[in-house]
């Protein structure tokens, strides 16, 4: 099935420029994706309600080759592009009434289990023949370069707020940490037009994480580390 929402642009999901910002997206995106699988009876309550598992984003890239206004209407549409043994992916794209493409993205999740934190096969977590995949919208690729790590620019401290309810920071934190590395004249003068985020690891309230910029051609890397080991990365196209 494909889920589809026609709305206006809300001034919360903006930035300093009054546009679509990075952390909207990946709000319009994580809405759009957790109500699908929820209607699907797949969602991330229901993982761990009555598989005993817990869905984990892998990694996210979004592409925003034009960023829409505050009050701009726009159409979005989730759906199930794949699944593998062990992955699931969800497509979405964002578009004007026109069909200007405002955003698509690719996320990638798995599942673990509560208990023993494994991976979990798609088909024990409800993914099977009630969820058939859709045909692509729009092509898409991941990034396939290797950042190497260089120096420390930051240590942030995960608040409360940056919990969900699976009791680890939330996705979207992260991204927050990121783009706290510019400054709001920064991303007016040069905005995302793209970014990928991969997930290797949980952290959680209290912990304290330290950013580090990489070295990466012709695109802008971060990564985020947790007593040494990496726990997120990132990389940017401006």
């Amino acid at each position: 099935m494909r889920l589809v929402k026609n709305d206006r642009m809300p001034a919360s999901y903006c930035g300093a420029d009054v546009k679509l910002s990075v952390e909207g997206a990946f709000r319009i995106v994580e809405d759009m994706v957790t109500e699908l699988m929820g209607i699907q009876h797949i969602d991330g309550v229901t993982c761990m309600k009555e598989y005993g598992g817990m869905w984990v984003f892998v990694r996210n890239r979004i592409e925003m080759p034009v960023r829409p206004g505050w009050m701009d209407e726009y159409r979005v549409t989730s759906y199930i592009s794949s699944f593998s043994k062990i992955r699931l992916y969800i497509d979405t794209l964002m578009e004007s009434p026109d069909g200007t493409v405002y955003l698509k993205s690719r996320l990638e999740l798995c599942a673990v289990d509560l208990e023993t934190g494994r991976i979990r096969k798609s088909e024990t977590v409800g993914v099977g023949d009630k969820t058939p995949a859709e045909e692509p919208l729009f092509e898409i690729s991941y990034y396939k370069g290797k950042p190497q790590r260089a120096g420390r620019i930051d240590e942030v401290r995960v608040r409360p707020t940056d919990i969900d309810y699976c009791h680890h920071t939330n996705n979207i934190a992260y991204v927050r940490y990121f783009m706290d590395q510019y400054s709001a004249d920064e991303m007016i003068d040069h905005p995302v037009s793209a970014i990928e985020v991969q997930y290797a690891t949980q952290t959680h309230e209290g912990d304290t994480l330290e950013v580090y910029r990489c070295d990466a051609e012709g695109v802008d890397a971060f990564e985020i580390d947790i007593d040494g080991a990496k726990a997120v990365s990132c990389t940017i196209e401006r």
